[in-house]
């Protein structure tokens, strides 16, 4: 692997670390018999955020056709997304028998979008809930792209920054309804600053330090701490100390990262759980909720062996999903959208 190749592995790394941080998270999440509570995983969405600003920025850099980004978004998300959302919703139907869920042609039919937030209907697994972030996120690049601005990402996004600041600040004390409809109606408002980052770091891994850049970071941090209680879900499970480590860890690796003084921690794990990341991301929740509910309250299994199991089995099904669906069908929709 070359010296380049390997510096960009790392990113798989976090990737691994962050899917299994969720996934760990959600596993432990309300079970009084679980021996260990991952609450710290809740922040796993943090450093995703961090790492697709870091990668969408990196993408867009050598894109030449706004159709390609586009395309290239598509292809990459959407076969392992309706897999996901279709495996979920047939489970869903199972659990629906069982007298422990409930779904619709209309709630399936919406997530399948991967838009649902904006038809009002429910996430099928909770985890979905970041998709509608990163789309927006997309979305934003997007037009950035468009009107030739990408070179100034770094700056306009200050701007963006500091509107999240007046509206988590201001907007929020003074009109508390606008305030909810903003964070309804475009809840990357909610996470910018994590993006933002991630391209500031793309930036010094490019083309060196700059105070700006630091201090950019530095700020993105401090708003980061401060939405602490305001978005995302990370003050329903851990203490404000504990998001400080936790943030501090992640903003800390990046600068390691882009130091080039982190390559010591990818590991043939790491790349694996990397390669599986979004499939595991996609696929875990409902599914692992599902096979422990059914083992120990159906079967009168223990929490430890059956979450073994779930965990086990939605590693399986990330691996199937991954190498069945995922690399077959990018291989194929950019093989004929090349031709």
């Amino acid at each position: 692997m070359s010296n380049k190749k390997q510096r960009l592995a790392t990113l798989d790394t976090f990737r691994g670390i962050a899917a299994l941080a969720v996934v760990l998270f959600h596993l432990t999440l309300h079970q009084a018999e679980a021996p260990v509570h991952f609450s710290w995983g809740v922040t796993g969405v943090d450093l995703f955020f961090i790492i697709s600003g870091f990668v969408i920025y990196m993408t867009l850099n050598k894109t030449t056709r706004a159709v390609d980004f586009v395309f290239a978004r598509f292809s990459r998300l959407y076969p392992v997304y309706w897999v996901a959302v279709t495996l979920t919703a047939s489970w869903m139907l199972i659990g629906k028998y069982w007298g422990y869920s409930d779904i619709s042609w209309g709630d399936y039919l919406a997530n399948m979008t991967m838009f649902q937030h904006y038809f009002g209907v429910r996430d099928l697994d909770e985890s979905y809930w970041t998709l509608i972030v990163e789309m927006l996120f997309y979305g934003l690049m997007l037009l950035a792209f468009l009107f030739n601005k990408v070179k100034n990402l770094e700056w306009y996004g200050l701007v963006l920054v500091v509107i999240q600041a007046i509206v988590h600040g201001w907007v929020s004390v003074s009109y508390p309804y606008l305030y909810t409809s903003i964070r309804e109606g475009f809840p990357l408002i909610n996470h910018f600053q994590l993006f933002w980052a991630g391209i500031l770091y793309y930036k010094i891994y490019t083309e060196g330090y700059r105070l700006q850049r630091v201090a950019g970071i530095v700020l993105a941090y401090i708003l980061t701490l401060f939405l602490f209680e305001k978005t995302g879900r990370s003050n329903l499970f851990l203490s404000w100390p504990e998001y400080i480590a936790v943030s501090t860890l992640y903003f800390g690796s990046f600068f390691l990262f882009v130091s080039q003084r982190l390559e010591w921690i990818n590991n043939r794990i790491t790349r694996f759980l990397g390669t599986i990341s979004y499939s595991l991301y996609v696929i875990h929740h409902y599914f692992m909720n599902g096979v422990v509910t059914l083992l120990r309250d159906k079967l009168g299994w223990q929490f430890v062996p059956a979450a073994f199991v779930a965990l086990m089995g939605a590693l399986v099904l990330a691996v199937g999903i991954t190498y069945v669906v995922e690399k077959p069908a990018l291989n194929y929709l950019r093989l004929r959208y090349r031709s």
